[in-house]
């Protein structure tokens, strides 16, 4: 019958039962389970904190293992070693020789031992003096020669995991110190079948050296994915940083223009209405800019696409240019349109930089000369699409190219180079003129350039 426990007020005390006295027992020791059912003793955070235990030894474990190799590497070469040990202290150990032949064995796992317990990196050169000592004192310390021994196949483990682990010269030397082991063994008729022996021994040599090469080219592989990773992200951001800059450019230049329109309709003309009209169009593009910017951010997100994911909108094209230039219209800026062609034929990556470069262009004629007149052209031919922005007042506009920290015709020229196409920007005849040339259907690079001014 269990013993059942009961409630005095204070502390809980066990009633007598068989031949123990009453015991008093603190309730903080009290079992997590009642002992009469057939429910296990521990609770789950127990055997939680002992399999997060395992985890942390293996993941430790994990680390010691040479790069470019696996677990599945290391359980293969200790079950050989283990059943190679077995057999051959089976074998060595009859006639009074199981003291030396156990000596042997321990010597041979002595590797797997210090990785296990000890968190000592698997090292070739361990591995060659204790799997060469092992095999000494089997072959020479015990009653030789036995029929099938299985004690010279452990040289050959050796070799295979020198071979994968060290340079070709030292596992050379490895399999050169094994081979004039086994002949000296074969010499003193203390092994049979040499032939047979050194034959899986150079087998075993070469597979760890294949196993090197193939670790060497994973190692490379993963260095080059890695790389790649990196200047995908590089390119990624900046790919945002360029849409971050032209978003912000050519809000702020639009928005600049309104309030500069609102305060002087105040400061000359005391004219409230057409103020809090120019105040309006600023606070709507401001808002316009916002989103644009949350739009772009949301780029890094890898699980919204463009088009695809609610509250993200789809990236302007080339239809969008007329609303861009209206709005610089509105904010007191003279542009002028002109368009000819079909701008259905145009793709949607192509049309995304005409109207990144439109934006950057007007963006830089509003801070540099806002009183000037520009004009837009877009000629769309059926194998290519010009885009020419001339800002017609004679000044000198400086090329935020050759500035360090410029992003704005490095921007442009980077679209359109990444398209197959070419970019001129620059002084001319009547001002300051940027032009783009870009291929509509085919995308690989051009080396046709725009016509001197």
């Amino acid at each position: 019958m269990p013993a059942t426990l009961g409630k005095l007020g204070g502390p809980d005390i066990v009633p007598w039962c068989g031949f123990r006295r009453p015991t008093t027992v603190g309730v903080e020791h009290l079992p997590q389970h009642d002992v009469s059912s057939a429910d296990a003793f521990y609770d789950e955070p127990m055997l939680r904190v002992v399999r997060e235990y395992v985890r942390d030894r293996i993941r430790l474990r994990t680390e010691l293992i040479p790069t470019g190799f696996s677990w599945t590497f290391v359980i293969l070469v200790d079950s050989a070693l283990i059943l190679i040990v077995l057999a051959s202290t089976v074998q060595h150990g009859g006639h009074g020789d199981l003291p030396a032949a156990s000596v042997a064995a321990v010597i041979a796992v002595s590797p797997l031992a210090l990785f296990l317990f000890a968190a000592i990196k698997f090292s070739p050169g361990i591995v060659w003096v204790t799997s060469y000592t092992a095999v000494l004192i089997w072959l020479f310390g015990t009653s030789t020669p036995i029929g099938n021994d299985f004690a010279p196949m452990l040289l050959s483990l050796m070799s295979g995991v020198v071979g994968s682990l060290a340079p070709v010269f030292y596992s050379v030397l490895a399999v050169g110190s094994a081979t004039a082991m086994l002949a000296v063994a074969s010499a003193e008729h203390r092994l049979d079948n040499l032939a047979l022996y050194l034959a899986v021994l150079v087998m075993g040599w070469l597979v760890g050296v294949l196993m090197r090469i193939q670790a060497r080219l994973l190692t490379e592989q993963q260095e080059m994915q890695a790389n790649l990773a990196q200047l995908a992200a590089a390119d990624e951001r900046r790919r945002i940083a360029r849409e971050v800059h032209d978003v912000i450019a050519h809000s702020l230049s639009v928005t600049l223009l309104h309030v500069t329109g609102a305060r002087r309709a105040l400061q000359l003309d005391r004219d409230v209405d057409d103020a809090v009209g120019a105040l309006t169009d600023a606070e709507r593009l401001g808002r316009q800019a916002m989103a644009d910017i949350r739009r772009t951010v949301g780029l890094l997100d890898a699980g919204k696409t463009n088009g695809s994911s609610p509250g993200i909108a789809p990236e302007p094209d080339i239809g969008d240019i007329p609303d861009l230039i209206d709005d610089f219209v509105q904010a007191g800026l003279q542009v002028a349109l002109r368009t000819e062609g079909e701008t259905n034929q145009v793709s949607a990556a192509v049309g995304l930089a005409l109207y990144r470069i439109t934006q950057e262009s007007l963006a830089n004629i509003a801070k540099h000369a806002p009183a000037s007149k520009a004009q837009v052209e877009l000629v769309i031919s059926p194998s290519t699409v010009v885009l020419s922005i001339v800002n017609t007042l004679p000044i000198r506009v400086p090329d935020t190219a050759a500035a360090p920290d410029g992003r704005g015709l490095s921007g442009m020229r980077q679209r359109v180079e990444l398209l197959g196409g070419v970019l001129d920007a620059g002084p001319c005849s009547r001002g300051w003129s940027v032009r783009a040339e870009i291929p509509v259907n085919d995308s690989g690079p051009r080396t046709r350039r725009c016509p001197a001014r």
